[in-house]
């Protein structure tokens, strides 16, 4: 059924675009033109810079809202849906090309009306036509443009879209004279066929009644499917384009804790340097590109994503974990260094991303002439810094005609990148001075536009990453910028019954939050207790697990939903479980979950953390390598692990020493709770009898239900943790 109504609807789409062929005369379209009103269209008032960009165009663009829909029923016209983000190369270009272009606003204004959508501040706008575009096109990406009736059915979908057609790809001149030729002349096939796509289209990726529990060997099939895809020469999996996707080497840090399994943390160490080597990593001002368009890692399309330097950091961070190697240490503290001095408010909240695009084009910014270098260095410097970064006369960035202007994306060899990064030495010392040259040189270009509102769930990972960083590198900075980011979120974000917010611009307040809102926020919160062992960011984690069980939770089948129990009715409440370039908040939470079942030892935690695996089972057990955050979590909760309880006062030095031991190596599965002795009848149900505190500070392990004997030193708590569970 879902089949046969995908092929009709494919037929019905090739229908329209046959019709593109017909030319509605110049003359006609310079006469529509006088239809463009001046000055500000309706998005002037918005808060997304994405949308402000867009505020000047001689489109006529709504925001989301009841408004357009209203007009759109009233003046009988399809709707032109466009989707984008502030930092997207080609959502620019398509900007550049069309929204700019009186002509084809002309168009656009007469055949439809026309919605602008920024996907990083309505997720779920973005969540649901994503699907309806990947099931019509076989992939998505922004800018995404669906065309729909006045009642929000699609009927169209595309990616980015040309002015003109070219080389088989049609373009906007001919596909809206397309679509408006069929609306007036097939509505009623497009209305009933819209209609069915709404039903089969849309929700087919709807959890199915019937879940089971993933079977034993579910992680194991994971792995060999990592594995096979595995590029062994230069790191990462598949073939171009390639996405640092870290929660999948978080995925295989953790499997190799499991079963010892050497390929799978190989992999991981080798996708790592090659991405701290790579192009894809700014040399210079540090932090991660969006993805490399090659297999090599050379080429990125050079947006940067406050997600993405959260999950890497965490990534590396597990990695110098699991190995001891300081490179990884190092690239850590890279990426924050970027994160504190080129993403964070004055108030002390992250910013959500940084454009690809400045003066000159995509990459501009940070791309390099080997004569540009030669008039800031010495000759003694451009020797070590033209060997170093790979700098040639040719150059090697071939994007948008940039080899033409023989510019250098730099990156190092893996000789390089492995024997200067931690190894002190003279050529070391040389690289570091180079560096801040270079740096100092490069802040004088045209800088690209930096999106400076602030999203719940991207600070939320931030957060997590940062106290965790506080953690492994011993560094309490990470951790007092953390606790500033919560704090704004917590003034600026959360109302009095602890709603969260999802969005922050322009000193205004954006949509109610979503899933991921919650889901990353609690596991920052949890990551803060850990790190700072104060209870007031436990208390935290549970009030927002709360309103997120009381508002998100599917009841019957499982699970939670994108949206919560407010959610604006044109959009259907989903459950979203695939890990994407951000993890699902469904694979994230499962974790949460867990972590609070073990530290608060409330039973119904653990019910919904079933619920979750369940709701999933079949998903994940189809398509493993699809989950690999969610099998994260279904790892941790089968592996038991270790829950330590300590007795004792934060500033007592032994108890410190105690959280030193439970510091250092790689601990995935590990949770840590203090109490105070006065508190002791207080513990969790898995907590030992701690009636009896003449031993204080201490610290009991337990594995499997079964604790040990409190243990007063350090000393002997490694023990402990040492012996096989």
């Amino acid at each position: 059924m879902k089949n046969d109504l995908i092929i009709r609807i494919l037929s019905l789409v090739s229908v329209v675009m046959m019709t593109g062929c017909i030319d509605i005369g110049n003359s006609e379209r310079i006469d529509g033109m006088d239809d463009i009103a001046d000055g500000m269209n309706r998005l002037s008032g918005e808060t997304s810079a994405y949308l402000l960009a867009h505020a000047d165009n001689p489109v006529n663009w709504y925001p989301w809202g009841d408004e357009a829909f209203e007009t759109a029923v009233a003046e009988d016209k399809p709707i032109f849906l466009s989707i984008g983000y502030s930092s997207c190369h080609w959502c620019h270009v398509m900007e550049e090309e069309s929204f700019e272009d009186p002509e084809v606003a002309t168009l656009l204004n007469d055949t439809f009306i026309c919605i602008k959508v920024d996907r990083e501040e309505r997720p779920d706008i973005d969540n649901l036509y994503m699907r309806f575009t990947v099931a019509m096109t076989g992939g998505g990406g922004w800018p995404m443009t669906v065309i729909m009736t006045p009642e929000g059915d699609p009927f169209y979908a595309a990616t980015y879209i040309p002015k003109n057609a070219s080389f088989g790809r049609t373009g906007m001149m001919q596909l809206i004279p397309a679509v408006a030729r069929q609306w007036e002349t097939g509505r009623e096939e497009i209305v009933a066929q819209a209609a069915q796509i709404e039903t089969v289209v849309i929700h087919s990726r709807q959890v199915s009644e019937v879940s089971r529990v993933p079977s034993q060997g579910v992680a194991d099939s994971s792995f060999s499917a990592f594995r096979d895809s595995f590029d062994t020469e230069f790191g990462g999996f598949g073939n171009a384009p390639k996405f640092p996707s870290p929660h999948n080497l978080l995925f295989l840090l953790r499997y190799w804790s499991a079963t010892g399994e050497q390929d799978a943390l190989d992999m991981v160490s080798t996708t790592l340097r090659a991405i701290r080597c790579g192009g894809i990593y700014d040399q210079l001002g540090f932090g991660v590109h969006r993805y490399s368009t090659d297999r090599e890692w050379l080429v990125p399309h050079f947006e940067k994503m406050l997600y993405d330097q959260a999950l890497l950091t965490m990534a590396f961070l597990e990695a110098y974990g699991a190995t001891e190697d300081e490179f990884f240490a190092t690239a850590a503290r890279e990426i924050l260094e970027y994160v504190l001095h080129d993403m964070t408010s004055a108030d002390g909240a992250f910013y959500s991303s940084e454009d690809a695009d400045s003066e000159g084009g995509e990459g501009a910014f940070y791309t390099w002439s080997l004569d540009e270098m030669s008039r800031i260095l010495t000759p003694a410097e451009l020797q070590a810094a033209a060997g170093y970064w790979n700098v040639t006369e040719s150059g090697n960035f071939t994007e948008a005609g940039a080899l033409n202007n023989r510019r250098n994306i730099l990156h190092l060899t893996r000789e390089n990148c492995s024997s200067t990064m931690t190894s002190p030495g003279e050529l070391q010392d040389v690289i570091s001075a180079v560096r801040r040259t270079l740096l100092l040189s490069r802040e004088s270009r045209p800088v690209p536009f930096r999106d400076e509102k602030i999203l719940a769930d991207w600070n939320g990972l931030m957060i997590a990453a940062l106290a965790r960083a506080s953690i492994v590198l011993n560094d309490p900075e990470y951790l007092d910028a953390a606790v500033e980011a919560f704090e704004f979120i917590r003034d600026r974000m959360m109302t009095d019954d602890k709603r969260l917010i999802h969005s922050f611009a322009g000193g205004r307040q954006g949509p109610d939050a979503f899933l991921d809102d919650y889901v990353f926020l609690i596991w920052g919160c949890l990551e803060l207790y850990s790190a700072s062992m104060q209870q007031q960011y436990l208390t935290a984690a549970v009030e927002l697990q709360s309103v997120l069980d009381n508002r998100f939770a599917d009841e019957s089948g499982g699970g939670y939903f994108f949206t919560g129990d407010y959610a604006d009715p044109q959009i259907p409440r989903l459950k979203e479980s695939y890990d994407g370039a951000v993890p699902s908040g469904n694979s994230v939470e499962l974790g949460n979950l867990i972590t609070l079942w073990k530290i608060i030892g409330d039973p119904g935690y653990l019910e919904n953390a079933s619920g979750i695996e369940s709701a999933f089972g079949a998903s994940v057990s189809a398509e493993p390598t699809a989950y690999s955050m969610l099998l994260s979590g279904i790892m941790y909760g089968r592996n038991g692990g270790t829950e330590v309880l300590l007795m004792g006062e934060l500033d007592d030095p032994v108890l410190l020493e105690m959280l030193t031991v439970l510091r250092t190596g790689y601990r995935p599965w590990t949770t840590v709770l203090l109490m105070d002795p006065e508190d002791a009848s207080e513990g969790p149900a898995w907590a030992p009898d701690i009636s009896d505190t003449s031993v204080i500070p201490a610290a009991y392990v337990c594995r499997g239900g079964a604790c040990s004997l409190p243990v007063g030193t350090a000393m002997e708590l490694e023990e402990l943790l040492a012996q096989d569970p």
